[in-house]
């Protein structure tokens, strides 16, 4: 097993391992030192960066749990439970109009003949490392104890998007052997428990979506089928998060306690055209500054994960099959070009990534990958060495304070200089914009870090390309990073973006055409539409 050690940045006891459920995430999207710094809370970094706190509150469930412990745990009605919340760090409107919906579908559901556990149960084991598991969310037991249910919350419906197994592992091996615990005072130090270990004798784990729906049972059993379950998908999950590994910039960089010693986060101050401030950490890609344009409240409301209409129109749906399809297409080794052979017939239904394209959907979308042979970068793939497929790239604009996030649809290594690649679909015969950077912002991203050197090898010799597949045809346009006027005009349409974002702290809502295809308005109280209260009644404003 490989040992995790101490970086010299950082000091503490590595001797705690807390591990939740929460720690075991998407692969595609974690970074192994992060999540085994995270595993060992009494470790921090020697020279923190001391930032303000956001005004607003980020955690979106902080406001649901706190209205469900006095409901639960103090006996408060519905009412004067979200009263208390409200009183609690203040929250963006639309999370709390989230939250009132959240508690009201939560507290509908039956739990008969079981109580509410204010303790968390936390199963610690000490072998010269203190190991610590345990799960964050709704607990409940029999009356005599022997009888366990954990409670995962989902945004949205349960099931709506199959849960990792070692989650439940994790969650259910803390139910069925954790003793109760108060959190710590502080998360430095180790739970106390006070008391034994109940001999239980069932545990569920059970998914409730707050969006409503019914629950979704994910394990049920006895003590002796927790174990098999843990030793088949939780055991690994530990060992492997406990013991890191290399780093991997992302999204969790935002909140990582190894982010002012981290070799692998590229640092380029101004990256966002932003002079320096000191302000709360935050993260952003460019579809984030899109949403923030359109409306501000949409924006923050994304970025704290409330759940989502649907958004994507048929047009829409079609773009992402037809990059599934290439992404699928160009995955493995380089090769020889896509050819006849890599389209999907237009007479048949065919698959995309998620997506079905069926009838007039799917003969368009055979023509626009026929016409992607013409432009496929493996035309020259004796000069490619390198190529990633929708890599998660993440850099630390020092001076804005935030991480920026990107994820192309490609790079490729040719003749030792990057290539950026985008792909973009459409039915028009012409963009809105008259300039590349203007329509589209994630190539003026593109471009800038491409002439900072952010992902290394020659200047000369990289570029960004478009390539833009319409079933008559196709383009293939370029941005030269080497090109100081189109840098600068890259660096202006970040800078017109980033600055009204970077200074806002309340995100209000911009009510306009925006919100007839806003996906999250249903939270949203200055929206026009229905409100998620209107629709359990079945009323509707005005």
């Amino acid at each position: 097993m490989r040992q995790w050690l101490l970086p010299p940045a950082m000091a503490g006891d590595p001797g705690l391992v807390r591990i939740g459920p929460g720690t075991v995430g998407d692969e595609d999207y974690s970074c192994p030192e992060q999540q085994a710094a995270r595993a060992r809370p009494a470790v921090y970094a020697r020279a923190g960066m001391r930032l303000p706190k956001p005004r607003l509150e980020t955690f979106t469930l902080a406001p649901v749990m706190a209205a469900l412990d006095r409901i639960e745990l103090h006996g408060d009605s519905v009412e004067a439970a979200l009263e208390f919340a409200r009183r609690g760090k203040p929250a963006h409107p639309g999370v709390l109009t989230f939250a009132e919906h959240a508690v009201r579908s939560y507290v509908g559901r039956s739990m008969s003949g079981m109580r509410p556990v204010p303790d968390f149960w936390v199963a610690q084991k000490n072998n010269g490392t203190l190991w610590e598991l345990y799960a964050w969310g709704r607990r409940y037991e029999s009356q005599d104890g022997r009888r366990r249910e954990f409670v995962f919350l989902r945004f949205g419906e349960a099931g709506a998007r199959e849960r990792d197994r070692g989650q439940i592992a994790i969650a259910a091996y803390a139910t069925a052997f954790g003793a109760p615990a108060r959190w710590p005072q502080s998360w430095s130090e180790p739970f106390t428990p006070n008391g034994s270990a109940t001999a239980v004798e069932q545990v569920r784990v059970v998914e409730v979506g707050l969006s409503g729906g019914p629950p979704l049972l994910l394990f049920e059993g006895t003590p002796s089928q927790v174990t098999a379950y843990f030793a088949d998908y939780g055991r690994r999950e530990i060992t492997e998060i406990a013991a890191g590994g290399l780093s991997r910039p992302g999204s969790p960089c935002a909140g990582c306690k190894l982010l002012t010693s981290c070799d692998a986060l590229p640092r380029i101050p101004g990256l966002l055209g932003i002079s320096s401030r000191r302000a709360p950490l935050r993260k952003v890609s460019v579809s984030d500054l899109r949403y923030y344009g359109k409306c501000p409240a949409q924006a923050h409301m994304s970025s704290v994960h409330l759940p989502r209409a649907a958004e994507y129109s048929d047009e829409a749906k079609l773009g992402q099959a037809v990059h599934g399809w290439l992404e699928t297409s160009h995955r493995g080794r380089i090769r020889a070009a896509c050819n006849g052979h890599d389209v999907p017939r237009g007479d048949r239904d065919w698959t995309g990534g998620r997506w079905t394209m069926t009838g007039e959907w799917a003969r368009l979308g055979s023509q626009m990958i026929a016409h992607h042979t013409d432009v496929c970068p493996y035309r020259d793939a004796s000069s490619i060495t390198e190529v990633e497929l929708e890599p998660a790239l993440a850099f630390h604009d020092t001076a804005a304070q935030t991480i920026v996030i990107a994820k192309p649809d490609m790079i490729y290594l040719q003749d030792n200089s990057w290539v950026w690649r985008e792909t973009k679909t459409t039915q028009k015969p012409r963009f809105y914009h008259s300039d590349l950077l203007d329509e589209f912002p994630q190539l003026a991203l593109a471009l800038v870090l491409l002439a900072e050197g952010a992902l290394g090898g020659e200047l000369t010799g990289s570029r960004v390309e478009l390539e833009v597949l319409r079933p008559q045809g196709q383009d293939l346009l370029y941005e030269d990073p080497t090109d100081p006027l189109r840098v600068a005009k890259a660096r202006e349409v970040l800078r017109k973006l980033a600055e009204p974002w970077r200074g806002d702290e309340d995100f209000e809502a911009r009510p306009g055409r925006a919100c007839q295809t806003c996906p999250v308005s249903r939270w949203c109280p200055s929206s026009p539409g229905i409100s998620p209260t209107d629709e359990a009644t079945g009323a509707t404003n005005g």
